[in-house]
């Protein structure tokens, strides 16, 4: 945030974002994207923005470039894209080949049971089980409540 605001009260016609929003929250994530755009539009700064989170490439983007492994893909105006032809053509593919499907895997017992769990100021309930021989990964933007979410399980694991 301290590098953002120094560019920024710098006066820059031009400003590179390169994966900007990666270690913030999504709160100050969106407020990030709400200035680029009074940037871009009411002080007509130049924005090269460089990110693998598609969904602010269709906030805040006029154009989209795809690069693949080094080389050049395609540009077209955001409009001409959909999220499914931004994807193919940043992977080569179809989505579809993205997550083939695979069978079901069974798993040993239920070692971890979370049910209910609430975190403070969170009105959603947090549920998952955890099986022997089962990797589950615990993932979320700085100040989504991942560590929150250990914090409480160790606590309650404790009692």
């Amino acid at each position: 945030m301290v590098e953002i605001a120094k560019v920024l009260g710098a006066n820059a016609r031009i400003v590179i974002f390169d994966e900007p929003t990666t270690s913030l929250s999504e709160e100050n994530a969106q407020r990030l994207l709400q200035l680029i755009n009074r940037l871009k539009k009411e002080e007509g700064v130049a924005v090269l923005y460089v990110t693998h989170r598609l969904e602010e490439i269709f906030k805040i983007g006029d154009r989209i470039t795809v690069l693949r492994d080094g080389q050049f893909i395609t540009t077209a105006p955001t409009s001409e894209f959909t999220h499914d032809t931004l994807i193919r053509s940043m992977v080569g593919r179809q989505i579809e080949a993205l997550y083939p499907k695979r069978d079901h895997k069974s798993f040993g017992k239920t070692m971890l049971a979370v049910q209910e769990l609430r975190l403070q100021g969170s009105p959603y309930p947090i549920n998952f089980e955890v099986h022997a021989g089962e990797i589950v990964g615990l993932g979320g933007l700085v100040g989504a409540g991942r560590t929150e979410t250990v914090r409480a399980i160790k606590k309650k694991r404790r009692k």
